[in-house]
């Protein structure tokens, strides 16, 4: 949060033309001292020495002595007046042209400078207030840069998401192309399965257009969900990879949860293995929960040709990172020895 720094000068701050009077005044007064003290100590060495060297001055003489030195000391006098309030308005008339420098360097460095505040005036309260506006903008334009980069990567999140279903849905449509004959089940199973996908892609595409926005029910047995996801990923892979699934650790409980947000992170995790794992190794997906609290774990082999597209598992991880903060959760990854897993742990709140 940006506050108004309080520096000297910004509070009770004279007037300028206050500081202007204050400077002729002191000037004035330095000034009529200086002169009472040069002529009354002029006077006096002059007398004495005069009168140490034995010469008697007639009154005429001893009135023109009294007038050139009171006429040496006025001008003196006026001399160190000009000098003493020149000296202290050029003071403020350079920290005037410091200001201005200091608004030529905001501008040169965007905002990134801060103009340093001498005394106590208007002058200072100006640089005081154009340094408020400069961190102002800074702070304006940091806020603008983290709104963009997130509103990016929400779009690159949610764009990610639906080429998922998308290339699910190209998959069904291989093999519905390349088998010959269908059972009536089979088929029902496909179509199911594509207008599933279909769906999803126009919920994704809605949040898409709009802001994303997040559905919470009431869910009155989140094993059974669990369950369904499972299957539906075993279902989606089994034909191309050795699949496994426990579900060992899982006991029934209720809770609120946005199933259309669980589906997208189901979706990145079966995209995950589409395009990383490795076939020739067992895939493995793990459901076991503590109370409210649902951890997901999938491990798998990592094929050698995968390591070009780190940058699409990204995206997709930030996609599950944002749902699992959702549902105050957090997500670990590791790739060590060439098997790659992923935990969820996500917690559901409980149902009111």
């Amino acid at each position: 949060m940006l506050t108004k720094k309080k520096k000297t000068g910004s509070s009770g701050a004279k007037k300028l033309s206050a500081v202007i009077l204050e400077y002729l005044f002191l000037s004035a007064a330095i000034s009529v001292f200086t002169f009472f003290f040069l002529y009354s100590t002029s006077i006096s060495i002059g007398d004495n020495y005069l009168a140490h060297r034995g010469f008697m001055l007639t009154d005429m003489q001893q009135v023109t002595f009294q007038l050139w030195v009171r006429s040496i000391c006025i001008f003196a006098s006026i001399f160190l007046f000009i000098v003493l309030f020149l000296s202290a308005l050029g003071q403020r008339l350079s920290y005037l042209i410091t200001i201005i420098k200091g608004v030529e360097m905001l501008h040169a460095r965007s905002m990134d400078y801060d103009i340093p505040l001498e005394g106590n005036d208007e002058l200072t309260r100006l640089a005081e207030s154009i340094n408020y506006l400069a961190a102002a903008r800074r702070e304006l334009w940091r806020q603008e840069t983290a709104f963009k980069e997130e509103r990016d990567a929400w779009v690159r999140s949610l764009s990610h998401d639906i080429r998922t279903p998308l290339t699910s849905m190209l998959s069904y449509s291989e093999l519905l192309r390349e088998k010959e004959h269908l059972s009536e089940e089979e088929m029902k199973s496909y179509i199911e399965l594509v207008f599933s996908k279909s769906s999803q892609i126009r919920q994704l595409t809605e949040q898409l257009m709009n802001q994303e926005t997040w559905t919470w029910e009431k869910i009155d047995d989140i094993k059974l969900l669990a369950e369904q996801f499972a299957e539906e990923w075993e279902e989606i892979l089994e034909g191309r990879f050795s699949c496994r699934t426990d579900l060992s650790g899982l006991t029934s409980f209720e809770g609120l949860a946005d199933v259309h947000a669980l589906h997208r992170i189901l979706d990145n995790l079966i995209s995950n293995v589409e395009k990383y794992a490795d076939s020739g190794r067992d895939v493995e997906l793990t459901f076991k929960n503590k109370d409210h609290r649902l951890v997901l774990i999938q491990r798998n082999g990592i094929k050698k040709s995968s390591f070009d597209k780190v940058e699409s598992f990204r995206i997709g991880l930030e996609s599950v990172r944002r749902i699992a903060d959702l549902y105050s959760g957090e997500v670990s990854v590791s790739d060590a020895e060439d098997i790659f897993e992923i935990k969820i742990s996500l917690n559901f709140p409980a149902c009111l």
